[in-house]
């Protein structure tokens, strides 16, 4: 493939889109940061780092809040795009969210499946994932929910909603402004 100007990857096809995106992390965003991976057993919550919590444990929390806005799509941008993959991640998610999603930042069609690909995927920063994405699907209105904003390009930093990895969507404030700027999106779109 060849890369395509400020942008690593040329897509394979136009991806889906919708006016709102909202780009979405998991691991410190619907629940705590703490998980791991295991080749056997696959991905579960630290018993030790994070005791008392489970994986999805605040989606109840990111349901309520896009339930006025039944428009608005999601798109994967977590590391579990790769690892178990989207399909698998889709699966793990109830039907309410899984009906909204059109897509992930990774796309084997897109970024190839070659475990280097992958690697040089991964080891891009999480803001870089979500603008390319967001170039390639250009959505009218964006957010991104992570917890990850190391490195993010200055352009995209004022598209994010920063969440502390131990409490993602637990945290009143990331609710109130997840709410606020979903409302400011649609009003945005009707005007």
């Amino acid at each position: 493939m060849q890369p395509a100007q400020n942008t690593p990857y040329l897509p394979a096809s136009t991806p889906r889109s919708a006016d709102v995106v909202l780009y979405l992390d998991l691991d410190g965003v619907v629940h705590h940061e703490a998980v791991l991976w295991h080749p056997r057993i696959g991905i579960y919550m630290s018993p030790y780092e994070a005791a008392g919590h489970a994986l999805f444990e605040w989606i109840p929390l990111l349901e309520a809040a896009l339930e006025p806005y039944p428009a608005v799509a999601l798109v994967l941008s977590s590391t579990w795009c790769i690892r178990p993959g989207y399909s698998a991640t889709l699966k793990r998610l109830p039907q309410s969210l899984r009906s909204r999603f059109i897509g992930g930042t990774f796309h084997k069609r897109v970024h190839g499946a070659d475990p280097w690909t992958s690697s040089m995927f991964r080891a891009m920063p999480r803001g870089v994932q979500v603008m390319d994405d967001a170039v390639r699907r250009k959505p009218r209105q964006w957010i991104a929910l992570d917890d990850d904003l190391e490195d993010w390009p200055e352009a995209g930093r004022h598209h994010v909603i920063a969440c502390q990895g131990t409490m993602g969507l637990s945290d009143p404030e990331v609710q109130r402004e997840l709410k606020e700027r979903l409302y400011r999106c649609h009003a945005l779109l009707s005007a």
